[in-house]
């Protein structure tokens, strides 16, 4: 029987495994904000679930209250999502105050002192993924819809903001493998028709995915999510990274049309964030057998297209584990 990290690396490398290697994460409402007490419950999770690898669960706005965004985190524990209640952008003019920060501002602190412990507390047998966004998802978080409105009315403004983004999220993804991950998990939430098309997405994107990824590459297993249905697929599947996540089963983008097409990277996910969500054991073992028969087991990790709606139903999870670790699809 291969360890988890002989696993993950196998699959990585797209040879013959004992089994695809597995993983789920979800929200951690109440306790994302405290880095002990969000490490102890991830290990807990983790362990109960034996998960190969690990994403970091961290909140989803700790990438914005540095630059002076307000959450408000309530909706999480009923399902729903994070929300920025006050902006630091009223008018275009006000992207001139997103500097460049240093690595140890406050949120940004607690987040890497968040994965230095959990990176401890999980050891090096199980390979730890840092949550890092993507200079325009953490520019649209930022200032929400003022963020389109600015890119048409000010975009030499929005453009420098994106640069010290970038810095600031370069520097961030080289201190968390520092740290002691094996990767970041780089979620890209703008890369979608519905809010950029492909030709604003090559100015306003990219060019700064680009820098931060650049930054990550001493990480073994980085990964690209891509967020949303109408997703630049072409464009983000070029990325320098080890695996490709995104929403199989919900985005038009088949697993089986990729390796069809000489798509030959590996693939993190395969199990619709639904059927999690909802306890659905059919739809479970239709994505399992979609993605066998897609992919013949070779590089591919299975988990979540996109983060588990919390609350999660941990008997449930543990059923899915089992189902993956037996084999028995």
């Amino acid at each position: 029987m291969l360890t988890k990290i002989e696993r993950v690396r196998r699959a990585l490398a797209s040879v013959e495994v004992d089994r695809p290697p597995y993983s789920f994460w979800t929200h951690c409402p109440g306790i994302d904000l405290d880095p002990d007490a969000l490490v102890a419950e991830t290990v807990r999770f983790a362990g109960e679930l034996e998960l190969d690898f690990v994403k970091a669960m961290s909140n989803g706005l700790y990438c914005v209250e540095d630059w002076g965004a307000v959450a408000d985190y309530a909706a999480i524990s009923q399902g729903g999502v994070a929300r920025v209640i006050g902006t630091p952008i009223a008018e275009a003019k006000d992207w001139r105050r997103i500097g460049r920060l240093a690595a140890d501002a406050p949120a940004l602190a607690r987040e890497l002192r968040h994965l230095r412990l959990l990176a401890a507390a999980l050891g090096p047998a199980t390979p730890l993924l840092a949550t890092v966004f993507s200079p325009l998802t953490i520019a649209h978080k930022l200032a929400g819809a003022a963020l389109e409105r600015d890119v048409r009315a000010a975009p030499g403004l929005v453009l420098a903001a994106l640069e010290n983004i970038a810095l600031t999220t370069a520097d961030f993804a080289r201190q968390a493998l520092a740290a002691g991950c094996a990767g970041v998990f780089f979620a890209v939430q703008d890369a979608d028709g519905d809010r950029f098309d492909d030709a604003a997405y090559a100015t306003f994107g990219e060019p700064f995915d680009r820098m931060v990824l650049a930054a990550a590459a001493g990480g073994w297993f980085n990964v690209v999510h891509m967020h949303g249905e109408r997703i630049l697929f072409d464009r983000l599947s070029t990325y320098p990274v080890a695996a490709l996540n995104w929403h199989i089963g919900e985005a038009p983008q088949s697993v089986a049309a990729y390796r069809q097409s000489d798509g030959g990277r590996p693939i993190v996910g395969g199990l619709r964030r639904d059927g999690l969500t909802r306890c659905d054991m059919a739809s479970v073992e239709t994505d399992l057998a979609g993605m066998a028969a897609a992919t013949a087991g070779r590089g591919v990790l299975l988990s979540p297209g996109c983060v588990i709606r919390h609350p999660v139903d941990m008997a449930f999870l543990r059923s899915v584990a089992t189902l993956i670790a037996e084999g028995t699809t």
